[in-house]
């Protein structure tokens, strides 16, 4: 009877541990789904005039929603705080450039890839000449933004760089443009429209490009780990969009190539 009774609560406990992963929740469960971005990284995320976050990021999420049937709200926050917040649940996703790093494939799972890009330089107007390569930055004050691949990049390659960290980006531009540091290592389409911005017009300009990040590490719409039924729509959603020409039409909207 002892015996009988340990292997009916064992084929329980077992029956039980498979249907709660059948059942495993996702965020599609949800009808309004939160999304981290970092709203100073242009094209990709941004204050309109009206200070509403828009951008690249921000119109791709207002096209998938409807495919996904979910509602999107978007949330800023600290840059190096969107993979913290996915994995405690903070948030549904984060969409925010966000390159789908080996390393960070360890700790949330990513849609596919929908944008690459290289790093530029930017320098003082008039500084472009001091820094021509990756090697000249040795002994340089150059900013990142804390927690990038630009940061990991700097801070990893050996390239006895002064480097600089920032919540936002645009305090490290700011920085370069008061003379404080020699420059700032991002992304080159965010490197481009700060040059270009009013604000910093004439003040600032890219003095290099480099490939920092392979093409399976392009930017992607990151979820908490093992959600597979939240990685597949997204992944849907963004084939529609490319079949469709929509996500091509976005892009150029924002100067992507």
């Amino acid at each position: 009877m002892m015996l009988r009774r340990f292997w009916m609560i064992l084929a329980l406990m077992v029956f039980g541990f498979a249907g709660s992963c059948a059942f495993a929740a996702s965020a599609l469960d949800k009808d309004v789904l939160t999304v981290g971005t970092e709203a100073t990284y242009p094209p990709f995320e941004y204050y309109d005039e009206n200070n509403v976050i828009t951008g690249f990021d921000v119109e791709l999420l207002a096209l998938i929603g409807p495919k996904i049937g979910r509602e999107i709200k978007f949330v800023d926050m600290a840059y190096d705080g969107l993979i913290p917040a996915l994995t405690t649940g903070k948030i549904d996703m984060a969409a925010a450039a966000i390159n789908a790093t080996a390393e960070r494939r360890k700790i949330v799972d990513f849609s596919d890839v929908y944008q690459v890009a290289d790093a530029s330089v930017v320098v003082k107007a008039g500084n472009k000449d001091s820094l021509r390569d990756l090697a000249s930055l040795k002994g340089r004050a150059i900013g990142v933004q804390l927690g990038t691949t630009e940061d990991s990049y700097l801070t990893n390659a050996g390239l006895g760089v002064d480097i600089r960290r920032y919540q936002k980006v645009d305090d490290a531009v700011n920085e370069v443009t008061l003379g404080r540091i020699d420059g700032v290592l991002l992304d080159s389409p965010v490197a481009i429209s700060y040059v270009e911005n009013e604000k910093f017009k004439g003040s600032l300009e890219i003095s290099f490009k480099e490939m920092i990040n392979g093409p399976e590490e392009g930017f992607s719409l990151a979820v908490p780990k093992g959600d597979a039924r939240f990685v597949e729509a997204l992944n849907k959603a963004l084939r529609e969009l490319r079949d469709s020409g929509e996500l091509d039409a976005l892009k150029e909207k924002y100067g992507l190539k």
